[in-house]
């Protein structure tokens, strides 16, 4: 059994709707390498590395720790922690507003994405598949981009399985939905085939996708997904982001 239905834009996965496309070069009116390009000297203009680095345990928030406080972590000759599983928790990361910053072509990547968001809203509402998403109350919503981050993936680095919903949600933001924008696959070790695969976990299912510069996706916030560890040349580099609609 086909647990993947396509139609169009709009795929679904046994049965959560998920946006993939690729962006086009006429959308941003140059060939998609160069504007990723751009999109990628701006991170690197606007922020310190530690900010792009993942915010895991292989990359700690470097802004709040002192010399003294990392050498007494160094030294620990035996410790412990609580095992607490990362699944169906929010997962944290610094949010450092990438795409909020006032230059051309991240206001005309931020606009697109919000943009496909009110697109994926309506598509779906008329499949007729879900009370909350009625396709009258859909278009009379107003859609936002909420918060983003820009990160850089290293060699050895990926994201256990999480999702993005907080556990104190407002009411009034309505179809939160999370996505991501690629710009570099990284050039993976071909030798690891799921090197930096992307990751949904639905119903049991373990469905992987293939980033590729250009490739937009968007999903339901409370969808678990996560990064398989990355393994390549480069860096694997991608904007995160949320969005709602009030």
């Amino acid at each position: 059994m086909n647990n993947i239905f396509t139609q169009g834009n709009l795929h679904f996965l046994h049965p959560v709707p998920v946006w993939k496309r690729i962006l086009r070069d006429e959308e941003v009116g140059m060939p998609i390498e160069k504007f990723n390009e751009i999109l990628i000297k701006y991170a690197k203009q606007f922020y310190d590395e530690w900010v792009l680095e993942l915010p895991d345990e292989k990359h700690l928030d470097k802004s709040g720790i002192g010399e003294a406080s990392i050498e007494l972590l160094n030294n620990r000759p035996m410790f412990s922690h609580k095992n607490e599983p990362a699944v169906g928790k929010w997962h944290a990361v610094a949010t450092n507003g990438f795409l909020n910053l006032e230059v051309p072509e991240v206001k005309l990547l931020k606009s697109i994405l919000v943009n496909d968001y009110k697109k994926v809203l309506e598509q779906y509402s008329q499949f007729d598949l879900d009370a909350q998403y009625d396709i009258n109350k859909v278009r009379a919503l107003h859609s936002e981009m909420d918060e983003s981050w820009i990160q850089f993936y290293k060699d050895g680095d990926y994201k256990v399985l999480h999702n993005h919903l907080r556990y104190d949600g407002d009411s009034a933001y309505k179809h939160i939905w999370a996505g991501g924008y690629y710009m570099s696959d990284g050039k993976p070790d071909k030798w690891q085939p799921y090197s930096g695969r992307f990751e949904f976990n639905i119903r049991d299912n373990r469905y992987f996708v293939k980033p590729e510069p250009g490739l937009i996706m968007m999903w339901p916030g409370d969808i678990l997904h996560g990064v398989l560890p990355f393994y390549g040349e480069e860096e694997r580099i991608c904007v995160n982001f949320n969005l709602s609609s009030k």
